[in-house]
């Protein structure tokens, strides 16, 4: 059965439907979704679709390409209920296949550029050491983190051991600040025997 296709819907009502090609956002009369503001560059955002994803990118404008109220320095994939801003133009991104699994995954975004995490929308603010355990998590997504691991990277000032006990203490407050549901963590979740690994 072939997905249906996701697509933009302007404040109009207006909807654009995402194909195999990638749609354009701009000031040019040429692109498929065109925005009448001089603060719109001529080509100035792309949605790609490959039936599965859609990616927004900014094509070099000048005045940058907004998702959900934060400019984007790199494609970004797309969930159902996000917002793009280009200019005066307020974009809403609809996937008619999103399931209900997907839109209550905790959406984890981190800014490359500035070190901000954002969960859901919402900013988060860690300490020193959570940041550090978050920061070898994800640069590790996928992959699980022993103890011995999170232990030489998080306390490099330690000569003597770390206790499982302060591992378990900290991975639990990292928990608490990006879970919806600590008690049920899907972000950060434990690998029997392995140790720690996010998921993004």
């Amino acid at each position: 059965m072939t997905p249906r296709a996701p697509y933009l819907q302007d404040a109009a009502g207006r909807q654009f439907p995402l194909a195999d090609q990638p749609i354009v956002l701009g000031r040019s009369e040429k692109c498929a979704v065109y925005i009448a503001d001089a603060r719109a560059s001529r080509r100035h955002a792309q949605i790609a679709w490959d039936g599965e994803t859609s990616t927004l990118s900014d094509l070099g404008s000048a005045n940058g390409t907004f998702l959900n109220g934060r400019r984007i320095a790199a494609p970004e994939p797309l969930r159902d209920g996000d917002e793009i801003t280009v200019a005066s133009a307020v974009l809403t991104f609809h996937d008619p296949e999103s399931t209900l699994r997907a839109a209550n995954f905790p959406r984890l975004i981190v800014d490359a550029k500035t070190g901000e995490i954002w969960v859901n929308r919402k900013p988060v603010s860690l300490s020193p050491k959570e940041q550090a355990l978050f920061d070898l998590l994800y640069q590790n997504a996928g992959a699980p983190i022993g103890k011995q691991q999170i232990a030489q990277a998080v306390w490099p000032e330690y000569e003597a051991a770390v206790y499982d006990y302060q591992i378990e203490s900290l991975v639990k407050r990292l928990r608490e600040k990006i879970e919806p549901d600590p008690a049920e963590p899907v972000l950060i979740v434990t690998v029997h025997g392995r140790g720690y690994k996010i998921v993004s």
